[in-house]
């Protein structure tokens, strides 16, 4: 089998707010890995990490991972002019139902917009 590649609709958080929109399990369904890349600069000093929501959830939990007996970290959007690839087995992220990157904090002065590229399992 080969790694075939599409796009998905960008994550964005307007001015203003602090979580993007999301991607759903239609967006994620086939995936082996979710790739993000950030935009070229992040002005303010907030932390962007992922969240997810559960399968008839009404609320979003932060994603987190690390090995067993360790703390536990928050999974983080990449940073500025960076890109990262999520691994959808290592971190479980096809359990949920949706999918998106929240702010610290309210994002001021411009949009930030996360590229997102899928990686499925072609034939």
């Amino acid at each position: 089998m080969s790694i075939a590649y599409a796009r998905l609709p960008d994550l964005a958080i307007p001015d203003g707010t602090k979580p993007s929109n999301a991607l759903t399990a239609l967006d994620l369904e086939d995936a082996v890995a979710i790739v993000l890349t950030a935009p070229a600069t992040i002005a303010e000093s907030l932390t962007y990490v992922i969240q997810v929501r559960r399968w008839g959830a009404a609320t979003w939990t932060t994603l987190q991972e690390g090995d067993i007996g360790v703390a536990l970290a928050d999974v983080l959007a990449p940073a500025a002019a960076k890109s990262q690839c999520y691994e959808m087995s290592r971190l479980g992220i096809s359990a949920f139902h949706s999918f998106r990157i929240n702010a610290s904090g309210v994002v001021s002065d411009a949009l930030r917009v996360w590229e997102c590229t899928k990686l499925w399992s072609g034939v």
